[in-house]
């Protein structure tokens, strides 16, 4: 095979706005015609957003070269190629903010993206040949064996990854077999060539740390995981493909207005590259945190067969990485007081996006999360363009959770999940930042929470009764989920439905009826089916309950929780 050129061979899975139906693209027809498209369709959701993050590293490294009518900015000179050749950076962030705002309106209103973005895919096209010299997300022969040990050097046939281990709807490697594979045996090891090239860039984003062979380096080193691996992903959906990539289109940093030059992992000279990476440094734009490597990949192709060969380059810093990552959300560690990606754990599988409200938004007085970069980004067009008024926001999630073993942090779960919510009330301008939307809404959010914990403890006790102190936390934590799973629908329609001008305190009242519904229908449903050992309860042990109460039986249990709910819901009426 000689070539397999990624911006005309077609290998992106799209869903056509109209019809519903699923094609195949490269990426100038994807670019050409994105407004067609409702959406990015891969094997993943987790591989969509590895590939969306592909398609803003392009457009942000356009667009902060040259403006919409195709025009290098005064404080660039490109080269032949569009490649930066030198910039001033002491350019007025004002300035900056003001040129480049422009071009993202002037983009965004044309509703197409202009020819500067071709012209860059067609001069930079033997960067994107998935063969040749420069193999996309890939390394030659030669580079792979001058920066690995002597001993894994491809001649030798160690360091191999299976084409079932790449592929992340199995991830099977030679120590464990993934039984429940969506392909029988003898397909698990096949990939077609768009295949191959999706899941390459998915298992870059996505790696675990089975393999083990790393690249040579002076002092010991980890393999790290995928970048994306460690994040809990944010970013806006639109109501086609254009506006999701405008949306999500930041060509600068909304709290740090100044020109960074973009390099994406396919400008970079190679040996530079790795000789950042091994000395771990942090990336300072957005093309590079989005196309970082996790490993040195060389494919060896034999009769149409690939053999891939890979080697772990080591991390960055994560600590207070918001800047140079827009896409996630930050949690705050106590010890040090910096702000890390808030990585999901398989604990957090079935926890709803608006349960962690605050996380996506600023609220005032929270400090133990960061506003993700994204959401700012949102936040800023918001007041530059009136497009945003009265809109809906549709944040979105995608990932995958790791198995959490140290040693192998294989794929264990998807996850992908919404909040819809209007910018108007997301972005909520009151000056009594108290009485704002986003304090509002958290106050709800901890208060659906406070009565969740209600209906844990009432499982608690009947796990108590049921089957004694050492199963009631079992018991508990395996069917609290149902008082989410009632819960989740109607409150991210309460969210939708929101408005900038409504009446907070009636909005409020109104959650609040429906959470008490939710809350005794839940309790109902439980009851419908009980045992006469639930019944007849048992005498509480004093030491174990730390309860005055003498005796329990399921009854009592639900008078409790009736009584917990009412406490909540009455706490600091207006």
């Amino acid at each position: 095979m000689e070539s397999y050129n990624l911006i005309t061979e077609p290998w992106i899975k799209v869903l056509d706005g109209k019809t519903n139906s699923e094609h195949m693209v490269s990426i100038k027809e994807l670019l050409q015609n994105a407004s067609d498209y409702r959406q990015l369709a891969g094997e993943m959701h987790a591989q969509d957003l590895a590939v969306l993050r592909l398609l803003e590293a392009i457009l942000t490294t356009v667009y902060t070269r040259v403006d919409q009518n195709d025009e290098e900015y005064e404080w660039v000179t490109l080269d032949e190629q569009m490649h930066v050749q030198s910039y001033d950076d002491e350019i007025e962030g004002s300035t900056l903010l003001q040129v480049l705002t422009k071009t993202w309106n002037a983009l965004y209103k044309e509703g197409s993206f202009s020819e500067a973005v071709f012209d860059y895919l067609d001069k930079n096209k033997g960067l994107f040949d998935f063969f040749g010299d420069r193999p996309f997300y890939q390394v030659t022969a030669e580079q792979y064996d001058s920066f690995v040990p002597d001993n894994k050097k491809i001649a030798k046939g160690s360091g191999t990854v299976d084409l079932m281990q790449i592929n992340r709807l199995i991830s099977q490697s030679g120590n464990s077999v993934a039984i429940f594979s969506p392909k029988s045996a003898n397909r698990k090891n096949k990939l077609t060539l768009d295949e191959l090239v999706r899941w390459v860039i998915t298992y870059q984003n996505f790696t675990g740390v089975t393999d083990k062979t790393k690249v040579k380096a002076k002092k010991k080193m980890s393999n790290s995981r995928g970048w994306l691996y460690t994040l809990n992903p944010v970013y806006a959906q639109g109501k086609n493909l254009f506006e999701t990539l405008m949306l999500n289109l930041l060509l600068f940093n909304p709290n740090k207005p100044a020109y960074t030059q973009q390099r994406p992992v396919w400008e970079e000279d190679l040996g530079e590259y790795v000789k950042r990476r091994l000395s771990q440094v942090k990336p300072d734009n957005f093309a590079e945190t989005y196309t970082v490597w996790s490993r040195l990949l060389h494919i060896e192709w034999q009769d149409g067969t690939p053999t891939i060969f890979s080697a772990g380059l080591p991390t960055f810093d994560s600590a207070n990485a918001y800047d140079i990552e827009p896409m996630s959300t930050w949690r705050m560690n106590k010890k040090d007081e910096n702000y890390y990606p808030a990585t999901r754990q398989l604990s957090s599988i079935g926890i709803a996006m608006w349960r962690n409200f605050g996380q996506y938004v600023d609220i005032e007085g929270h400090t133990e999360s960061r506003e993700p970069l994204t959401v700012a980004w949102l936040n800023y067009l918001k007041t530059k363009n009136e497009f945003l008024n009265q809109q809906m926001i549709n944040l979105h999630t995608s990932g995958i959770i790791s198995n959490g073993g140290a040693t192998s942090l294989m794929p264990a779960a998807e996850f992908d999940d919404n909040l819809r919510i209007e910018a108007d009330v997301l972005f909520d301008e009151t000056e009594d930042r108290k009485n704002a939307w986003p304090q509002r809404i958290e106050e709800m959010v901890d208060l659906n929470q406070e009565v969740g914990r209600k209906y844990y403890g009432f499982l608690m006790e009947v796990g108590r009764i049921r089957f004694g102190p050492q199963g009631a936390a079992d018991f508990a934590g395996r069917n609290s989920q149902t008082f989410y799973d009632n819960l989740n629908e109607p409150f991210e329609n309460w969210l939708a439905n929101l408005s900038g001008g409504d009446d907070r305190d009636k909005q409020q009242e109104l959650w609040k009826k429906q959470l008490r519904q939710i809350a005794l229908r839940t309790l109902d449903d439980f009851l419908e089916i009980i045992a006469p050992r639930d019944i007849s309860g048992i005498k509480a042990d004093k030491s174990q309950s730390g309860t005055k109460s003498t005796e329990s039986n399921i009854f009592i249990a639900a008078n409790k929780y009736r009584a917990g709910i009412n406490k909540a819901l009455n706490k600091n009426e207006k």
